[in-house]
């Protein structure tokens, strides 16, 4: 008897899908052949933080150009104001091993409060009279922008605290630009020797405001200390120059 003989499939092996593919096998980024992954990792990491400074004018360098309550003749009962403000403001930065850019903008709140202004003449005769009476408005304060360059030194690595912990020295600086807010008002004394405080205590209303330019220069110049909790918070503690003295901290979200 002639035996028949029907081509049969190949049954498939217990490990192969559908598709020809091993299920064992994990899940590759789908669109590898088009895009592939990069082979390497970032070389620099970012950050988004808060910041809070105090800054200020020293009284020594007002002394060049303003008396004070220290002179004998001094005319009001209260010292000359002290100019400063509380900065408050956003950062973003690009951070790689050493490197630092820093891009930020912040709003400066003044503390000034409204005083006696006696400038000091360059003649011998010195008239305590003279000065005027400053008062800031509501507002009065900068907004203000710019971007800083850091150095960091590593004095503790967090490879060894095993991610846990570390600290760098940071040293830097950069340019920005500052705007100012509201105004100064300013009553001064008048032809028949009012003084300028009098005429503000009667309610008399201000002669003008102070001329001073809408637009300054931020320069900073500055250092302090970076610690690393992870690798996701920083706090920055730092102090130098940003156009004013400037002492404050940094709190930061690393990505």
């Amino acid at each position: 008897m002639l035996a028949m003989w029907v081509p049969v499939a190949e049954a498939a092996t217990p490990f192969e899908d559908g598709y020809g593919g091993d299920p064992r096998t994990p899940l590759t980024y789908p669109f590898e052949r088009v895009a592939p992954t990069p082979d390497h990792e970032r070389k620099f990491e970012m950050e988004v933080g808060v910041r809070v400074r105090s800054v200020s004018v020293p009284s020594n360098l007002l002394d060049i150009w303003y008396f004070d309550d220290d002179d004998p003749d001094w005319a009001w009962i209260e010292g000359r104001p002290k100019i400063g403000g509380t900065a408050m403001g956003l950062e973003y930065n690009v951070v790689g091993p050493t490197a630092n850019g820093i891009f930020w903008t912040e709003f400066i709140d003044s503390r000034m409060k409204a005083g006696y202004w006696d400038d000091v003449e360059d003649d011998q005769a010195v008239d305590h009279l003279d000065g005027d009476w400053v008062a800031p408005t509501r507002g009065t304060g900068m907004v203000a922008f710019g971007a800083d360059y850091a150095y960091e030194a590593k004095l503790v690595k967090t490879d060894q605290t095993d991610g846990k912990f570390g600290l760098g020295v940071l040293v830097g600086g950069g340019l920005g630009m500052g705007i100012l807010t509201g105004r100064l008002d300013r009553w001064t004394n008048d032809d028949e020797g009012n003084p300028s405080y009098k005429r503000y205590l009667d309610g008399l209303p201000p002669d003008s405001d102070q001329s001073l330019p809408r637009v300054y220069p931020m320069v900073d110049v500055t250092g302090g200390l970076r610690f690393n909790f992870g690798d996701r918070v920083t706090w920055r503690l730092e102090g130098g120059l940003h156009t004013m003295l400037f002492y404050g901290s940094t709190l930061a979200v690393r990505f």
